[in-house]
Formats: C-alpha cells, structure tokens, sequence
C-alpha cells in the first residue's frame, strides 16, 4: 500500500460503500490515487462481463480521493466515462486518478481504469469545493 493522507483515512473511516463494492484504496495524496477492485461474480452483467456501473464506481472512488486531497470535502460537479474494452470475473480493475486543473474551488480529475496491463476505460471528473471545512483548519 502507499500513501494514504490522514485527512482520506479519516474521511473513509465509516464508508460503508467501500466494503460492499469491495474496493481498496492503495493510494491517496498530493492530487493522486490509486483504487482497486478484483471483479466478483456479483460485479458481472447477463454476458459475465463487468457491469459499467462497477467500472464506474471504481474510477469515481479513485476520482473523490484525489480531490479530497487537494479540496476537502470536495463533491462531484460533473463526470463522464468512456469504455474501451470488457473485463470479466477474478480481473483486477486498478484506477490510477491524477489532478490535470485545480484552483481554489474546483479540481479536474482525470482516471485511467486498467486491467491485464490495458486501458478498459477513461474517467473524468470535476470536483467543487464545499463550505464544509477539515478539522482543526480556518
């Protein structure tokens, strides 16, 4: 595992949602994040591949990570995906989140979803600072 800003581990400290996904947060700091899911038999559609929703949820869960390190408490402004190729049951879907555009109120947040060393999808997002403020700062 790398490195997980203190201010990650403790906003995911009760997020239920991260255990019934069964996603892993490998990586989390500095506008970066690095999330992980092993596809299950329940993460797989009617064709036994990995439903869209799933790929979706990793991507946005390395997506919020990163902006959380560089906007507290950031939420979603807007996001859209792209797929490229299927995966299926026992893959590992590893979606590497990196900063391209932050300000003072806004980041830009671009995820590459892997899996069998190719790119299954591409993720971006926009995150939007809340008035919500980390502890201990203002």
């Amino acid at each position: 595992m790398g490195i997980i800003d203190p201010f990650i581990l403790t906003l995911t400290s009760d997020e239920p949602v991260l255990d019934w996904f069964g996603l892993t947060i490998e990586e989390a700091h500095d506008g970066i994040a690095v999330v992980t899911l092993t596809v299950g038999a329940e993460h797989v559609n009617g064709n036994r591949m990995t439903h869209g929703g799933v790929v979706f949820a990793v991507a946005d869960q390395a997506f919020a990570m990163a902006a959380n390190t560089v906007l507290p408490y950031a939420a979603t402004a807007d996001a859209s995906i792209q797929y490229f190729a299927p995966t299926g049951a026992d893959d590992v879907l590893i979606a590497t989140a990196r900063t391209s555009f932050r300000d003072e109120r806004r980041a830009v947040i671009d995820v590459d979803v892997t899996a069998n060393d190719r790119t299954i999808a591409v993720f971006r997002g926009t995150a939007r600072a809340t008035r919500r403020e980390r502890a201990g700062s203002a």
